[in-house]
């Protein structure tokens, strides 16, 4: 393209006002199956309107209106008196936003601009918003920056907080497993095994979704462990309070599942509505905890109610024999 453009031909029918700038950031492109990424060339003029001398803050945030990305940007009195001149006169045409030659953002003109204070918009990301929030900080600056060192730093800090969520999870599904399997004898193993699928099945899901395990998403699963652990709870001290009453094994366990059921339904709903509320207003760690409770909460639901009580089933009707619950 560079090539093209230096041709003698095509600089003759190049304004002279007129240079192309590429993009900062590559677009995905092409038919689905075959996408390929490119970067964007900018016809721009050479003499820019304004610079970034006028630039007094610009910052970076979450529209609530929308949740996304947004960058603010707040002019001394000089660059918003131009501002207004030059969004006025261009409107739905884009302005170009230039640092070291490269254009980090195109927003599109909606209309004319006053007061100095601007709102920038199109982001994909939070990456994207911080790194045009650093642009236009940069561009304010008085002399130029240049990079001196660069380096790479690996996550081993990561990798060890990684190391030490998995251990600590393991150790609290250890205990549980044990406590419930010594306080409801084989009751306690029934959702032991119930607890070892919802472990398997919420991996399951979170890498079908391609989740990443974060800190806080570990979080997210122990306490989904907890809360599967307390439905058997109620429902196995429901069990009890019915076989203490006289009842056959059977009818225990129907009464201890369908008295227990409205508990734990209220309960885990109350949870989920919470889960939801932080995964939609809440940002990274915040959302990795609330996708794990969410699926978590589904899932231990799923086991507690379903998978023990078709376990139940089968041992005291296949088999005839009373299941021991300590």
């Amino acid at each position: 393209m560079r090539r093209l453009l230096d041709r003698e031909d095509v600089q003759k029918v190049i304004p002279n006002d007129m240079e192309f700038i590429w993009s900062a950031k590559t677009q995905l492109l092409g038919e689905r199956g075959q996408e390929k990424r490119f970067f964007t060339l900018y016809p721009v003029k050479r003499n820019a309107e304004l610079t970034g001398g006028v630039i007094v803050n610009a910052k970076w945030q979450i529209d609530p209106n929308y949740n996304r990305p947004i960058v603010t940007m707040e002019m001394n009195n000089e660059g918003a008196r131009e501002w207004a001149r030059i969004t006025g006169a261009n409107i739905n045409k884009r302005i170009a936003i230039v640092l070291d030659n490269t254009v980090f953002s195109a927003p599109n003109v909606i209309n004319k601009i006053t007061g100095g204070h601007s709102q920038i918009e199109g982001m994909e990301s939070e990456s994207e918003a911080r790194l045009l929030e650093i642009v236009l900080k940069a561009g304010a600056l008085p002399a130029p920056v240049d990079i001196i060192e660069q380096r790479s730093v690996g996550p081993s800090l990561g990798e060890d907080s990684i190391r030490a969520g998995v251990t600590s999870s393991a150790i609290a599904i250890g205990l549980t497993v044990l406590f419930m399997a010594v306080y409801y004898r084989t009751g306690g193993a029934i959702a032991d095994f119930a607890l070892v699928f919802t472990v398997i099945f919420l991996l399951a899901v979170l890498a079908a979704f391609q989740g990443t395990l974060t800190m806080p998403g570990i979080a997210g699963i122990i306490l989904t462990l907890a809360v599967a652990v307390d439905a058997n709870v109620l429902i196995y001290e429901r069990i009890r309070e019915e076989t203490a009453g006289g009842k056959t094994p059977r009818a225990a366990i129907d009464a201890g599942y369908s008295k227990a059921f409205t508990a734990i339904f209220d309960s885990n709903l109350t949870t989920l509505i919470t889960g939801v509320i932080l995964y939609q207003f809440g940002t990274g760690p915040v959302q990795g905890f609330a996708l794990t409770l969410m699926i978590g909460i589904v899932v231990s639901l799923f086991s507690a109610i379903v998978i023990t009580r078709v376990v139940f089933d089968m041992m005291v009707d296949r088999s005839g024999i009373a299941v021991n619950f300590g």
